[in-house]
């Protein structure tokens, strides 16, 4: 980038910077020359695009105010074509583009056409391409924009504190990562994140993007007011790498002395490790996608050695960048509902397929009794995955969200997450149905053969209603073929 670097005590310090360009995603008016009067109605950088639907069918971004917070790694990524788009103001890599680009509006259209368009986007190949990479070989993700704090006391008090406000149980073995959710009075979710426990007093917190200041309000609100309990939001203090595939562990090995083994490094734990000349990286073994990998939260001073070290020994097992469409369509495949569209303050555990999280034996935490109520009372949505099913890839508009679903004809639902899943070769979007009373429509009690048995669900993408094969648990997938080998030195 035309930085000159002087070195003091193991830091590099910049002395100047040229200037430089971005590869970025927007949204709003390109013309330069916008009269005054039509500024209000051409510059869509004044809307609300945070929780938006127009942001979550479309993934529309601001076109002013970018490249304001960006990990340590961003020069790295940019190097690599990465395409960017924000979240929390945060630049956040979507997918990364092998030819000099353009914007936005030019991605979102078919090739050969002058219009926007609903249907198969112009990055499909690209995200394709990276999925595949997650699934058979190694890839690095770049995830620091989660939000991460840490929790501490000098007894037991930050225990208590995260029982009360966590469904799941935290008390576990230090190392042990903790899947939970922190729910309101009514049993919604107000937090979906990972609990690790690094001592016995010391947590680590690893919350969605989107609730970094969200997450830290609700906290905040419910320490002890004897000040027992200390939380600080370090965000900006770790950059995340998601190391991803079934060849992360053969990269790990050559840059690390920790032992991988899944006995030794079991999934669900943490520790704290080194990599190349850096350390105290806390390790992870999850990948919030349901592939093997580990998550690396690396001190952000250390950031692009790691980075730079993973790159170059995984030169042996083809390594490779991947993006936040990849993990998208990654997780979605695999049933894994997400903070903002799946699960909001108005889903509970037991409607989104999450009971087994709740830890009903222990109870004393916020929400507990309306959960406890509606285990008794029996639920009146459910989350369900559908397989769209003789839909054309290329011909048909595609599924973004908010699409409205019908069971045997009668409207039950509407979509919420989407994404294409390259394994089973098919649209793929999660959504809630209700059985909805044809006089009143109240929402009746449901159970699974409300969904299962004697039900053709279909969905209406843009006026179309395609059937869907309906599913409460995730689909098995057939394993990933090894195609990336190992190259030996000196071959």
């Amino acid at each position: 980038m035309g930085a000159v670097f002087r070195d003091l005590i193991g830091f590099e310090r910049a002395s100047h910077y040229d200037n430089y360009e971005t590869n970025i995603v927007v949204v709003g008016n390109d013309d330069d020359d916008d009269d005054d009067d039509d500024k209000d109605e051409d510059n869509n950088d004044d809307k609300g695009l945070h929780t938006s639907t127009v942001r979550r069918l479309l993934e529309v971004q601001y076109k002013t105010s970018r490249n304001l917070r960006m990990s340590p790694m961003f020069p790295r990524m940019q190097a690599n074509r990465a395409v960017y788009g924000q979240i929390m103001g945060y630049e956040r890599p979507l997918w990364f583009e092998p030819q000099d680009i353009l914007d936005f509006d030019d991605m979102q259209r078919p090739q050969g056409t002058n219009k926007g368009s609903f249907n198969k986007p112009a990055w499909f190949e690209k995200v394709r391409s990276e999925y595949w990479a997650c699934r058979e070989g190694v890839c690095l993700i770049d995830m620091s924009t989660f939000s991460k704090f840490e929790l501490r006391s000098a007894g037991t008090e930050v225990v208590d504190f995260l029982q009360h406000v966590c469904s799941n149980d935290v008390d576990r073995s230090i190392g042990s990562i903790i899947h939970t959710g922190m729910h309101n009075k009514n049993g919604g979710y107000e937090n979906d994140c990972s609990v690790v426990r690094m001592e016995d007093n010391r947590y680590f917190m690893i919350s969605p993007t989107a609730q970094q200041t969200r997450s830290f309000k609700w906290l905040r609100k419910h320490l002890p007011a004897d000040g027992s309990v200390q939380l600080s939001d370090v965000t900006s203090m770790y950059t995340a790498i998601n190391v991803i595939g079934p060849k992360a562990k053969e990269l790990l090995a050559e840059l690390t002395d920790a032992r991988l083994g899944s006995q030794d490094f079991m999934h669900m734990t943490c520790k704290l490790i080194n990599v190349g000349q850096a350390s105290g990286i806390k390790a992870m073994r999850l990948t919030h996608s349901g592939e093997d990998g580990w998550m690396l939260y690396i001190p952000s001073e250390y950031a692009l050695h790691v980075y730079d070290c993973l790159m170059e020994a995984g030169k042996n097992y083809g390594v490779r960048n991947a993006g936040y469409y990849a993990l998208r369509a990654l997780r979605t495949e695999k049933f894994f509902a997400y903070w903002g569209t799946d699960l909001t303050p108005f889903v509970t555990p037991l409607e989104c397929g999450r009971e087994y999280r709740v830890k009903f034996d222990r109870g004393g935490f916020i929400g507990y009794p309306a959960l406890l109520r509606q285990r008794s009372e029996g639920i009146k949505k459910k989350l369900v995955q559908f397989l769209i099913e003789d839909h054309d890839l290329d011909e048909d508009p595609w599924p973004w969200g908010s699409e409205p679903i019908y069971r045997n004809g009668k409207y039950c639902g509407m979509t919420t997450s989407t994404a294409y899943g390259f394994t089973l070769d098919r649209h793929i979007c999660l959504g809630y149905v209700h059985d909805l009373d044809e006089d009143t429509g109240e929402a009746k009690i449901i159970n699974n053969d409300f969904i299962l048995k004697n039900a053709k669900f279909e969905i209406d993408i843009a006026g179309k209603r395609f059937s869907t094969k309906a599913g409460i648990y995730p689909p098995k997938l057939a394993s990933a073929a090894i195609v990336i080998n190992p190259v030996k030195p000196g071959q």
